[in-house]
């Protein structure tokens, strides 16, 4: 009974550890993103369990800051900025949260979206 019950408690446990899945998005590569920073264009390749619904569904709220244009072949997201500055470009970040994303990976590189503003967005 006793090695019943601790088993259930290990699998409980491996399944809370590995059943959570991490959003990752996708940068191209780091001086792609600089460039399009300073074009006010930002592209990021998303997971492919985020729809095209998610990305509208989010994108309305954030329509005075940046327009956001989806390809669902490539799942990639395009962000054009209404006013190129960093604060616009701050408010992606928003957007990525809501979408559940928690990492950028740019140049084989994870970053956490804080981290991925700092040295890309800024």
């Amino acid at each position: 009974m006793k090695n019943a019950f601790l088993s259930c408690i290990l699998f409980f446990c491996l399944f809370q550890a590995f059943g959570q899945q991490s959003n990752t998005a996708y940068g191209a590569s780091g001086a792609e993103i600089l460039s399009g920073k300073e074009k006010g264009i930002i592209e990021l390749k998303f997971p492919e369990n985020i729809t095209k619904e998610d990305i509208e569904k989010y994108a309305v709220y954030y329509k005075n800051t940046f327009q956001t244009n989806f390809d669902v072949n490539s799942h990639k997201a395009t962000f054009t900025l209404i006013e190129n500055n960093s604060s616009n470009r701050r408010v992606i970040l928003r957007f990525l949260a809501a979408n559940q994303i928690q990492y950028i990976v740019v140049d084989g590189m994870s970053f956490i979206p804080s981290d991925f503003y700092e040295k890309f967005l800024k």
